[in-house]
């Protein structure tokens, strides 16, 4: 009788303390949000010049437009002429695929389960589109020096279908700094830094200097944000609801959509955009336009990645973001 008894308690006690790790198990593996609709938009504010806009020249600042040069001028069309052109940066939209206009771009993205996001499995949400309209121009217009681009992200789950509040991902905001040089080279022999003309800012021989963005630090990702999860009964509402933990990471993106070509710029370089002696940044090519696509990706871990060149990614605060471009006088 006492040995049933004491099987009858140890068989209990097994039980229960089946039925605790079971309960634990459950909430560890309750569902995230596994696909979220989204809508993300940017915009230009604070703009600065470095001039009036010049006699027949005109500068445009709206929140999807930042233009100067030839009031009369197609910044999407080189004259071939300095005097008659004109010169942009545009915020289109990645997911129509324009270049001009802005707007917000929506679709669908499927969250990361722990891992590194991988497109083919949708976990690459496009984003807005900037573009860099780089045509030579008169050094009698006034030119852009600086603005504030601002982009936001609003997501709306979708899966599983017990989720039904939106969220907003933290909120992007980077400053840049602009300025134009001679397109025969602004500086002397050992470029930025020394006195004359003929060189451009890393020291090559001028003539065909490179037109330079650069980052004023090492680029960022896993920005945090919350979200309710319903917890293992998949009810929302009741005792085991927490709050779940989600990444949103930026990455930029050229229109192939591979890896933007981000990559460390020379000190020189560096110091003639004000950044310093270390930056990361490209170089865009005259007479041509260049378009950075946003895309974005929602994890449930942070992850890493190894260069800035593999997959470039944008921060969150204030990054300072110059820009050196080349003017023909």
């Amino acid at each position: 009788m006492k040995t049933a008894l004491r099987q009858a308690t140890i068989n209990s006690a097994l039980t229960a303390s089946a039925l605790v790790l079971a309960t634990l198990s459950n909430v560890a593996v309750a569902d995230p949000v596994t696909q979220w609709g989204y809508s993300t938009d940017s915009t230009f504010s604070n703009p600065t010049w470095d001039g009036p806009a010049g006699i027949g020249g005109q500068q445009t600042a709206t929140q999807y437009e930042l233009s100067w040069g030839y009031s009369a001028g197609n910044f999407q069309t080189d004259t071939r002429n300095a005097n008659t052109n004109r010169s942009a940066l545009t915020i289109g939209n990645a997911v129509t695929g324009t270049t001009t206009g802005g707007g917000p771009a929506t679709g669908t993205v499927n969250t990361t389960i722990g891992g590194t996001p991988n497109p083919l499995l949708g976990q690459i949400g496009t984003g807005i589109s900037i573009t860099h309209w780089n045509n030579p121009i008169s050094s009698s217009y006034g030119t852009l020096t600086g603005a504030r681009i601002t982009d936001t992200l609003t997501l709306n789950p979708l899966l599983p279908s017990y989720y039904t509040t939106s969220v907003s991902a933290p909120t992007l905001q980077f400053n840049f700094l602009f300025q134009e040089t001679a397109n025969a080279g602004a500086y002397g022999a050992g470029g930025f830094g020394n006195a004359g003309s003929g060189y451009c800012a890393d020291g090559s021989i001028g003539g065909n200097c490179a037109d330079l963005f650069g980052f004023s630090n090492t680029l960022t990702l896993n920005n945090a944000f919350s979200y309710i999860d319903s917890g293992a009964d998949g009810i929302l509402g009741n005792a085991d609801d927490f709050n779940r933990t989600y990444y949103a990471s930026v990455f930029v993106l050229d229109e192939s959509n591979q890896a933007f070509p981000l990559s460390q710029l020379t000190s020189k370089e560096c110091q003639a955009l004000g950044l310093g002696t270390s930056c990361y940044g490209f170089r865009t090519a005259e007479a041509a336009h260049t378009t950075a696509k946003f895309a974005f990706a929602i994890t449930t871990e942070p992850f890493s990645v190894p260069e800035p060149g593999s997959l470039a990614l944008l921060g969150t605060a204030l990054l300072g973001l110059g820009s050196l471009r080349r003017r023909k006088s």
